[in-house]
């Protein structure tokens, strides 16, 4: 039995050892892909939850702020209360007036438990209850601390409050502490108790539908509130940079994984179910096809026992390896009838010779070239690449089926102008929206040749422009001889293109008129990138020229797509980089209505001047914006009196934060806050860019010494000088002076 079905057996303990490794093996990858699936997207739930939560908690918490700060900006009452002006009115009523409009606030806002107001001039506390003295009050230690603190707006930790001795518990309260009035020296201050049992409700409502868990701490890592008690490690904490506040967050008991552990044993029975198959399959299958093979085989051996031969002479293996010769010549030439697609070869022969694939001699190319029905005795060649303008709207604009009939529109009107300027083209669609072509001329005609095909483009160029409701620009590489010039010309073609971005669309370019740009031309522009961020993080109007000149520069077409990008890029990274030091207010405002737009120009963006107008249109709405805020500001005008100070006497080598304080009467430590919240870098790093800025003029202006230019900007010691000017610029003074 075995001898009758030897390839049977060969076949089935041949593929059903590698069937079922295949089928343990896809088992494992598949479960192990389930399990990360699932572990991924629980994590990024619980992700997404963590984030609801926390700007939830923070959305109610700046509302409070907000309204607070308007009161102690607008109410007249509240002033009046603080700086004890009883003008047309008695303490009494004003007190009340005062209680009564807190109380309102109180009342929009269930989370707040209580509010009460410290008055430092006779240390006097006004509730919304009562009226109190700070000897008496039970709430007196926390305003001793508070009202010596630094800040004048902060959220404070958990605590515990009572406004009477006599109650008989406490309540669990997170405080918002603001003083009266804000950044000078307080009278008083304001403080907004908000009941920390809110919280859990808050949180037990939001976490309900859901699987998650979250838990609520304050800056010291206590416990506020907890929707849950998780039976797990968390999965994720977000941190809130207004409040302090830490929301955590996990899975339920119960919820981890549970569709994949409710679903495992039916997958179980699947597998199983699905490998029975496939054995039973492949014995049928093996039994089937090994019939054939094993009557043949019997056949043979018959034959041979027949003829009284030894089946394993050599006349047999002679005989099987002419069979086998016999059927490999006919698979060799039923293969090479079926590569005759003239078509198919065509296209992969001219990819070949533009990428440089495949070394091709002359005697192949003139072979190759006759049997595609071509010019075989080419002698000079040029690439040309014409290229679709605005390729996204062509493919919104047209259906498939108008695209495949317009681009042979324009392999047709191409090949006539070749035609009339008598030389062989060769062209065929590289992508979707660039167009390959290969000119060939059979004499040695460089420069003439060279003009010929420029006319060509440019008479493309118009027809397109003329006739079609897009436009198309053409690079044009070099004619070369022999054939492997060929991938040369392609790449100086694809290279021309690429300043498409710089120099504008609807253009013929060709790769001898492109100009490159020298490293020491790049390390320019950088600098001019990073001069124009300063100007404009400082205020300056001068960045507009500046800005406008960078992308003159661009404009000029010496610079190819991706240099372009990578500058823009660069440009973008250093603006997010030097604002980042601004109040959060500002940074916030950049990035919401910076960063979007900006990103989405760079995607989409086909030349410089539509960049340029987009960046600009949307730096000038910032700037206008945060000049805004800035008006609105305490002492803009004193802390610009101090920065024109620093600008005229900044050779002072005495000149610091001290000195400034003195000559203004103003506190040291306030005098450095107020001027990196109003232009966005605290006075050192300030100072230092006025001297290095400086600096530099005289290392390029002058021949004095560097020592004597150290002494000349502040800088006693030569060391200093050296040390802030490469921390500045990134090289040496005397590097820079070279350059």
């Amino acid at each position: 039995m075995r001898a009758k079905n030897a390839w049977f057996f060969k076949l089935v303990t041949t593929y059903l050892p590698i069937l079922y490794v295949v089928v343990l093996a896809l088992s494992f990858l598949f479960f192990m892909t389930l399990s990360e699936l699932s572990n991924k997207q629980t994590v990024k739930s619980n992700e997404a939850f963590t984030q609801y939560v926390t700007q939830r908690l923070d959305s109610l918490l700046e509302n409070i702020d907000q309204i607070t700060i308007a009161e102690i900006n607008t109410n007249n009452e509240l002033q009046s209360y603080m700086f004890q002006k009883y003008e047309g009115s008695t303490p009494y009523l004003l007190n009340s007036t005062v209680s009564n409009r807190f109380s309102k606030i109180k009342t929009s806002f269930p989370m707040i438990h209580s509010i009460y107001l410290y008055r430092l001039s006779d240390q006097s506390i006004l509730s919304l209850e009562s009226t109190h003295t700070l000897d008496r009050f039970p709430d007196r230690d926390f305003i001793r601390k508070e009202i010596d603190t630094p800040f004048s707006s902060y959220w404070t930790g958990k605590r515990l409050y009572k406004e009477f001795e006599t109650q008989a518990s406490t309540v669990p309260v997170l405080s918002l502490v603001k003083k009266f009035p804000m950044f000078t020296n307080p009278y008083g201050m304001i403080v907004i108790n908000i009941d920390i049992n809110a919280f859990q409700t808050l949180l037990q409502d939001m976490s309900k539908q859901t699987v998650s868990y979250v838990r609520l701490f304050d800056k010291q890592e206590n416990l506020l509130a907890s929707s849950y008690e998780p039976g797990g490690r968390d999965l994720y904490k977000l941190g809130s940079s207004f409040s302090g506040l830490e929301v955590r967050s996990g899975l339920k008991d119960g919820y981890e994984y549970g569709m994949l552990s409710d679903w495992y044993s039916n997958w179980i029975i699947a597998g199983m179910v699905l490998v029975l198959l496939a054995t039973i399959g492949t014995i049928y299958l093996s039994k089937r096809y090994a019939r054939p093979i094993d009557a043949s085989v019997n056949r043979i051996s018959d034959f041979f026992s027949k003829q009284k031969m030894d089946n394993t002479s050599q006349d047999l293996l002679h005989f099987v390896d002419s069979a086998v010769d016999q059927i490999i010549d006919y698979a060799n030439r039923y293969q090479s009838q079926s590569d005759t697609n003239l078509l198919y070869r065509k296209k992969h022969f001219f990819h070949e010779l533009l990428d440089g694939d495949r070394d091709v001699d002359k005697v192949e190319f003139a072979e190759e070239m006759k049997s595609f029905g071509l010019r075989p005795d080419g002698v000079e060649f040029a690439v040309v690449l014409v290229e679709i303008d605005r390729m996204a709207g062509f493919l919104h604009n047209y259906t498939y089926r108008d695209q495949y009939l317009l681009k042979f529109v324009i392999t047709n009107v191409l090949d006539e102008l070749a035609a009339e300027q008598e030389l062989e083209v060769w062209s065929e669609w590289l992508t979707a929206e660039t167009l390959g072509v290969i000119f060939s001329s059979g004499s040695q005609l460089e420069e003439v040749h060279s003009e010929q095909i420029r006319t060509i483009g440019e008479k493309l160029r118009e027809w397109a422009q003329t006739n079609l409701d897009f436009t198309v620009t053409v690079g044009i590489g070099t004619t070369l001889e022999q054939v492997t010039g060929i991938r040369k010309s392609y790449q100086q073609a694809n290279e021309a293109l690429q300043h498409k971005t710089s120099i504008g669309n609807n253009r013929v370019i060709a790769y001898q008129e492109t100009i490159r740009q020298t490293e020491v031309e790049l390390f320019d522009l950088l600098e001019l990138i990073r001069s124009i961020t300063q100007l404009y993080k400082s205020g300056n109007e001068d960045w507009r020229k500046q800005f406008e000149y960078f992308f003159a520069v661009l404009g000029k077409g010496g610079h190819t797509s991706k240099e372009i990008i990578n500058l823009i890029n660069y440009m973008s990274f250093t603006f997010t980089k030097e604002l980042s030091d601004f109040p959060v207010e500002f940074v916030e405002m950049w990035k919401q209505t910076a960063l979007g737009p900006m990103t989405e120009a760079l995607q989409t963006f086909e030349t410089a001047e539509e960049i340029k107008n987009i960046y600009l249109a949307v730096l000038i709405q910032v700037e206008e914006s945060w000049r805004g805020i800035r008006e609105t500001r305490n002492n803009r005008h004193l802390i610009y009196q101090v920065r024109q100070y620093i600008e005229t006497h900044f050779a002072d080598s005495n000149m610091s934060l001290q000195l400034l304080s003195e000559q203004f009467g103003m506190n040291k430590s306030y005098v450095s806050r107020i001027f990196k919240d109003e232009f966005g870098e605290n006075f050192v790093d300030f100072l230092a860019g006025i001297r290095i800025t400086q600096a530099k003029r005289m290392l390029e202006e002058t021949q004095l010494p560097i020592q004597d230019i150290s002494v000349q900007i502040g800088y006693l010691h030569y060391f200093s000088f050296i040390r802030a000017f490469k921390k500045s610029i990134g090289i040496s003074p005397s590097d820079y002076r070279k350059k």
